[in-house]
C-alpha cells in the first residue's frame, strides 16, 4: 500500500478514453494523437481501460500495451485512474499490481458481478476491502450498476469502505444521487466522490463531488472543463445553461449509441475514435448524419 493519498488529486474533469481500433487491431499511433490533443486542454486526466475502453474486449497484453502508450504520452501532470476491474479480488490484485509499474495514479475497481445473486453488502465489502488491503495503487469504487447486473453499492456500504485507508473514492454512474452518498459518508472522511455522467456532473458538484468521469469529456473537453470553471467561480446561471446545453446534445446524439456514439463523436472532432471492436456495431448511416447535422446546428467547435 503506498502513503497517504492526495484526494485533491481528483478535483477536475476526467476523460475515460476509448480504445481506438482499426480492423479489429488497437491503432496505437491514433491513440497517441488522441493523447496529445487531450493534453493542450484542462482535463485533470484520463481513464484508460473502462467501459469506454472496450477493456472486456481486450486482451491483458493489449490492455497493457494501452496503458504503456497511454503513460509515454500524457503530460506529466495528468492523472491516470485505470480500470481494473476483475471478477476475483486476487485477479484484480494481480492485474492491479501490473498496472503499478506503468506508473498508474489510481486503480479503479468495478463491482464484481457474475454471481450477482450472491454480491451481497458482506461479499462486496470484502472483495474491496480485501483488494485494498493488498493494493500498491489507492482504490476507487466504480459504482455502475448499468454495467454490472444491477449491482449498487449502497451509501451504506460506501461510508463503511471510505473509512478504509486506501479506499479514496467512489466514481458514481447509479441512479442514485451523490447527495445521498456524502450523507453517509463522515464529514472528515479523506474521500471523493466523482460523478459518472454529463447529466450528474453538474448537479453532482453543487452535492459534494469532487469532479466526474465523463464520455462527453472524451469529444467536448473544453466544455466539461467550461463547466467545472463555471461551478467553482459560482456563475450559477451559466452553469446550469451550458449543463443543459450538454445534457440534450448527448440525449439528442451520441448519448444514445454508448461507445460506438462517443467514437463517432471523436472522429466528428477531429479526434480518432474508430469503429468499436465486435460485439459492438458502428452507428448506422442515417443517425451519422443526422448527429452530424445537430452537431453543426448547434454551433459545436473545437475550442471554447
Amino acid at each position: 500500500m503506498q502513503g497517504k493519498f492526495n484526494g485533491e488529486k481528483l478535483r477536475g474533469v476526467f476523460a475515460p478514453i476509448v480504445t481506438p481500433f482499426k480492423d479489429e487491431e488497437i491503432e496505437f499511433g491514433k491513440l497517441k494523437e488522441n493523447i496529445e490533443r487531450y493534453n493542450t486542454t484542462d482535463l485533470k486526466g484520463y481513464m484508460p481501460l473502462g467501459s469506454n475502453g472496450e477493456y472486456l474486449g481486450l486482451s491483458e497484453e493489449e490492455s497493457l500495451k494501452v496503458l504503456e502508450t497511454v503513460q509515454k504520452y500524457k503530460a506529466p501532470e495528468k492523472i491516470t485512474i485505470v480500470g481494473c476491474g476483475r471478477e476475483s479480488a486476487k485477479a484484480a490484485l494481480e492485474f492491479i499490481r501490473k498496472v503499478a509499474y506503468y506508473g498508474a495514479d489510481i486503480a479503479s475497481v468495478l463491482t464484481p458481478h457474475y454471481y450477482a445473486d450472491k454480491m451481497t453488502d458482506e461479499a462486496l465489502m470484502r472483495y474491496f476491502t480485501g483488494i485494498a488491503d493488498k493494493s500498491p495503487l489507492p482504490v476507487m469504487i466504480y459504482n455502475a450498476p448499468k454495467f454490472a447486473s444491477g449491482i449498487l453499492i449502497s451509501p451504506e456500504v460506501a461510508a463503511i469502505l471510505s473509512e478504509h485507508p486506501n479506499i479514496v473514492s467512489l466514481k458514481n454512474s447509479s441512479s442514485v444521487h451523490i447527495a445521498k452518498y456524502k450523507e453517509a459518508i463522515r464529514e472528515d472522511a479523506d474521500f471523493r466522490l466523482l460523478a459518472g455522467n454529463i447529466k450528474t456532473f453538474y448537479p453532482g458538484l453543487t452535492e459534494g463531488a469532487a469532479g466526474g468521469v465523463l464520455s462527453t469529456a472524451c469529444y467536448l473537453p473544453e466544455y466539461c472543463c467550461k463547466l467545472y470553471r463555471l461551478y467553482l467561480s459560482s456563475e450559477k446561471e451559466e452553469a446550469v445553461k451550458l449543463h443543459n446545453f450538454l445534457c440534450g446534445l448527448s440525449d439528442n446524439t451520441v448519448g444514445r449509441f454508448g461507445v460506438a456514439g462517443v467514437k463517432f463523436a471523436l472522429d466528428l472532432l477531429g479526434y480518432w475514435g474508430g469503429e468499436p471492436r465486435i460485439p459492438l456495431l458502428p452507428i448506422k448511416p442515417d443517425d451519422r448524419r443526422q448527429i452530424e447535422e445537430y452537431f453543426r446546428n448547434s454551433g459545436i467547435v473545437r475550442n471554447i
